[in-house]
């Protein structure tokens, strides 16, 4: 798992390039094949859940900040959970369902606006839990490393940090942490100090008591495993196109995951001829079925 400066020093480093404006693109570019493989996984990892409270004779309502595309709705009323489908109509058969009026504590449909989710019938009564369990947007990495300083308490089991000589902000929450000589990284969950931070699960290494352990707070995408490697050959194959190496651009291009390479074909294709690819399925014959009745 390599944080955002260390994704761009390993270009860096591949490339035999550290001039600023090919570092600028390589930033660039990693953001962008993050965002790529984030809309083609599907990972539990990538999924956020969040809650909100009906209200008497209301059927829309605001969703977070934070929230893509919803996975799942559900509503509980009187500890039963209702699962609450998605419309996939038109704009004109939403509006006309919402114009009869109807009114029900377990809707049927849901519909995600921009920043709305609206519900037919609408909800009837207030204090009922809705839960959204959707994925969460991803936002372009910008930060370096933060390394100043170093720990001095971090119990095993534990979640509390103590810093010695650190500037810990707010913006780290949600970034990661790792004790450099223990290499396992942790989610910030909170900062209550330029010397404390709390990290989202429980520390699994070596206890440091009154230490002095060098540590690093980086920044990463929500990318698992199997994709960590993938924005790094995404901007490594842009790089090469604009230096004209297609030899080089076309063995990073190949590296990418198969769905990403298809996706990339048809974005280029709409851009270029339209109508050379299409979503329809292509239906592969088998040599072996061989016609039949044909006296």
């Amino acid at each position: 798992m390599l944080s955002y400066q260390k994704q761009y020093e390993r270009l860096q480093a591949m490339t035999g390039d550290s001039d600023t404006a090919s570092t600028t693109l390589f930033k660039a570019f990693l953001n962008e094949g993050s965002r790529k493989c984030y809309n083609i996984a599907y990972k539990e990892n990538l999924l956020a859940t969040a809650t909100d409270l009906t209200e008497d004779s209301v059927y829309s309502y605001p969703l977070p900040a934070k929230c893509g595309k919803i996975d799942t709705v559900k509503v509980v009323v009187s500890s039963t959970p209702y699962p609450i489908l998605e419309f996939t109509g038109s704009d004109d058969q939403w509006n006309a369902l919402l114009n009869d009026g109807s009114e029900s504590d377990m809707p049927d449909y849901y519909r995600q606006k921009a920043n709305t989710i609206e519900f037919y019938p609408t909800f009837a009564s207030a204090g009922n839990t809705i839960t959204y369990r959707f994925k969460t947007k991803i936002k372009d990495m910008t930060a370096d490393d933060y390394t100043t300083g170093n720990i001095t308490t971090l119990a095993n089991g534990g979640t509390a940090v103590t810093g010695s000589g650190t500037t810990w902000t707010a913006a780290m929450v949600g970034r990661y942490f790792k004790i450099d000589s223990d290499g396992v990284w942790y989610e910030i969950a909170g900062r209550s100090g330029n010397g404390a931070i709390t990290l989202a699960r429980q520390y699994e290494g070596t206890a440091i008591v009154a230490g002095s352990e060098s540590y690093t707070i980086g920044e990463m995408n929500l990318l698992d495993e199997s994709y960590s490697d993938t924005p790094i050959f995404y901007a490594l194959y842009f790089y090469y196109l604009q230096k004209e190496n297609t030899n080089m651009a076309n063995t990073y291009f190949n590296l990418l995951p198969p769905e990403l390479r298809i996706n990339m074909l048809k974005e280029d294709s709409s851009e270029t001829v339209s109508g050379v690819l299409s979503d329809e399925p292509i239906n592969i014959l088998n040599k072996n079925d061989y016609p039949l009745n044909l006296s």
